[in-house]
């Protein structure tokens, strides 16, 4: 294992990975307006401190895209990135194992050989559509444990212009922030933490049941639902961000504690 700190890590980033402004060619340039971010504390510390706390054996990321986050891996044993065009511009650990291919061939081929057992903690960052978000989700959730840990990137456009299917700004998030709605309407057994995250917002989510199928059955359903021209636009509570909590809220930890609490819990007693 790596002996250097998470703020170390992140410390050794360049300016890019670290805030992530937008740095896309000037065709994807809308307004300042529409490039505006916010957030009340950089993504990549608040999922540092997410790693701290959980200390993840088995960690799995779906869009790694330079490796800035997946180095924050350091208390994993096992730490897997998934993309099939990683373009990486920091050093990783031993730990880590970088896979080039999507993240469903990830899954139709035989996961658990690569991860060795249940996930711990997701990142799931691929694809801003949010049919890929829902799909990286059920199939990160199979292969979960109640205990585990999913994390979203993307969920707070700070602009409409940011949240449209198709990419028009430099700043973008496409539609995943409809991963919220979705998982509220159709999985309310889930514990969902929204977070003020720079640039465009994290969610938590808690509660994991892998043997739950009801997205799984849906899928079709739900994806014609909220990407047909039918389906709502951003509002107004997604852009305020209405109801997240401040990345370093105790509640968020006290989440990770308990769920590091029932992984020892059920380790012991397996």
């Amino acid at each position: 294992m790596n002996s250097k700190s998470s703020k170390q890590c992140i410390d050794n980033l360049g300016t890019a990975d670290r805030a992530r402004p937008a740095t896309e060619p000037a065709r994807f340039r809308a307004s300042a307006e529409a490039e505006v971010m916010h957030g009340a504390q950089g993504y990549l510390d608040t999922l540092a401190a997410v790693h701290r706390h959980f200390q993840p054996d088995v960690y799995l990321e779906i869009g790694i895209r330079h490796g800035a986050s997946l180095a924050l891996a350091i208390h994993s044993r096992v730490a897997v990135g998934v993309d099939p065009a990683p373009d990486l511009r920091v050093a990783l650990a031993e730990n880590v194992r970088v896979m080039s291919m999507t993240s469903d061939q990830f899954f139709d081929d035989n996961p658990i050989a690569v991860l060795d057992k249940a996930i711990d903690l997701a990142f799931i960052d691929g694809m801003h559509l949010f049919e890929f978000a829902l799909r990286d989700f059920m199939n990160v959730e199979r292969h979960a444990t109640a205990q585990s840990v999913i994390v979203f990137d993307d969920i707070f456009p700070n602009h409409p212009l940011q949240a449209e299917r198709e990419r028009q700004s430099g700043a973008w998030t496409g539609d995943v922030w409809k991963i919220m709605p979705c998982l509220r309407k159709y999985r309310p057994d889930l514990l969902l933490l929204p977070l003020d995250a720079y640039p465009a917002g994290l969610l938590l989510v808690a509660n994991l049941d892998p043997g739950n199928h009801v997205l799984r059955t849906n899928y079709s359903a739900i994806v014609d639902e909220l990407t047909s021209a039918r389906a709502p636009s951003v509002g107004v509570e997604t852009l305020s961000r209405a109801n997240a909590l401040a990345p370093d809220d105790p509640q968020i930890f006290a989440i990770i504690d308990r769920c590091k609490a029932q992984r020892a819990s059920h380790s012991s007693q397996a």
